[in-house]
C-alpha cells in the first residue's frame, strides 16, 4: 500500500514518526491504519495512539519524538535529555527522556517517556529540532532525580561555566519549583553562588569549611592586582597571598592545556602569590593531609606578610 505523499513528507520531519490523528487527516483510513500495524505490517505502535512508520530498532529520538505527540503540542524535552542536547558533558545517568507540560494537560503514564507536568511552562528553545526547555530548567530538573551530591554539582556548575545560565537563574528556577527533590541542587547552588565552578572545587570548599585556622576562600575572582589581568585563580586566600588550584586534567577550565597552566602559574608566581596545586584525587582520598598542607602554607604567606591570621 502506498502512502499519501503528505503523510511521506510528514513522517520525514517527525523522525518517521505519525500520530493515529495524522494518518487519517493525511488520508488513511481506519482499516488502512490497522493493516500497517498488524502481523506483517510495515509499522509498530509505540504507545496508544503514535506509530512508528517502519519496523526497524528505535532510537533515543524516536523515543522523544514519540513522547512529545503523545504530550501534545506544548510539550518539551527537559532533565538530562535537553541537557545533553545542549552540548553538556557533566550530565546525570538517566532512564527515560523526560518531558514537560502544562498542568491543565492530562496524559497517562507511558513507557517511552517520563511527563512532568508544571504550573509554569517556560519558553522552550529549539535544539537538535526538539523543543527544549531552557538550560536552567533542564538542568534543575536533571538534578531532583539524584540521589548523590557529587554528580549534581558537576553539571550545576558546568552550565554556569560554560555560560548557559547565571547562578542567579538556576536558584530562581529552583525556588519556584516544587520542594520535592530540591534539597541536594540546593546544596550544590550554596557553592555555585559563592563562586564554585566545578565538583572538585565544591568538595575543596566544603573541606576547607571544616578548617579552625583558614578563613573563607575567594572562589573564581579575578585578582585585585591590574598586572594580573586575566588571571582568574580557582580560590584565592588574600590575606596570605595564597592561591589554591585544582590540578586536573579533567576539570580544570575544561581542557586548559598544561603549558596554559604552567604560564598563568608563572605570572601568579612574578605577581607575589604561592600557587599550591591540589588534585581532585587527594582531596577525597587525603582530605586530613591536603587541610594541613593549606594551612601550613595559609600560616606562611600571613607570616610573610607580618599578620596575624583573623579568627575563624
Amino acid at each position: 500500500m502506498d502512502l499519501p505523499p503528505s503523510l511521506v513528507r510528514l513522517a520525514a520531519c517527525q523522525d518517521g514518526i505519525v500520530t493515529r490523528q495524522q494518518a487519517l487527516q493525511h488520508g488513511l483510513t481506519v482499516a488502512a491504519v490497522r493493516h500497517l500495524l498488524g502481523r506483517g505490517g510495515r509499522w509498530q505502535r509505540m504507545v496508544t495512539g503514535v506509530y512508528a512508520t517502519f519496523t526497524g530498532p528505535l532510537q533515543e529520538r524516536h523515543l522523544i519524538r514519540a513522547g512529545l505527540l503523545f504530550a501534545g503540542p506544548s510539550a518539551m524535552v527537559t532533565g538530562t535529555t535537553a541537557c545533553r542536547a545542549y552540548g553538556l558533558k557533566y550530565v546525570p545517568a538517566s532512564g527515560r527522556p523526560e518531558l514537560l507540560v502544562p498542568e491543565r494537560v492530562q496524559r497517562a503514564r507511558i513507557p517511552i517517556a517520563r511527563i512532568r507536568r508544571t504550573r509554569i511552562l517556560p519558553a522552550a528553545r529549539q535544539v537538535r529540532s526538539f523543543p527544549c526547555a531552557p538550560p536552567e530548567r533542564a538542568a534543575v530538573d536533571a538534578c531532583r532525580d539524584q540521589l548523590v551530591l557529587r554528580p549534581v554539582r558537576a553539571l550545576l556548575c558546568e552550565i554556569v561555566q560554560r555560560g548557559l545560565a547565571t547562578p542567579d537563574q538556576l536558584v530562581a528556577t529552583l525556588v519556584g519549583g516544587p520542594s520535592a527533590g530540591s534539597a541536594l541542587p540546593r546544596r550544590a547552588l550554596e557553592d555555585v553562588m559563592a563562586g564554585c565552578r566545578s565538583a572538585p572545587e565544591c568538595e575543596l570548599r566544603d573541606l576547607l569549611s571544616g578548617s579552625h585556622v583558614l578563613p573563607e576562600a575567594r572562589w573564581n575572582h579575578p585578582l585585585p592586582d591590574p598586572r594580573g589581568a586575566g588571571l582568574v585563580p580557582d580560590a584565592r586566600l588574600d590575606e596570605a597571598r595564597l592561591v589554591i588550584e585544582i590540578d586536573s586534567v579533567e576539570w580544570h577550565r575544561f581542557g586548559e592545556t598544561p603549558e596554559m597552566t604552567e604560564r598563568r602559574r608563572a605570572r601568579l608566581a612574578a605577581l607575589g602569590w604561592t600557587v599550591l596545586p591540589v588534585s581532585p584525587r587527594r582531596i577525597r582520598e587525603e582530605p586530613v593531609a591536603v587541610l594541613g598542607e593549606i594551612e601550613a602554607a595559609y600560616l606562611a604567606g600571613i607570616a610573610r606578610a607580618g599578620r596575624r591570621p583573623e579568627a575563624v
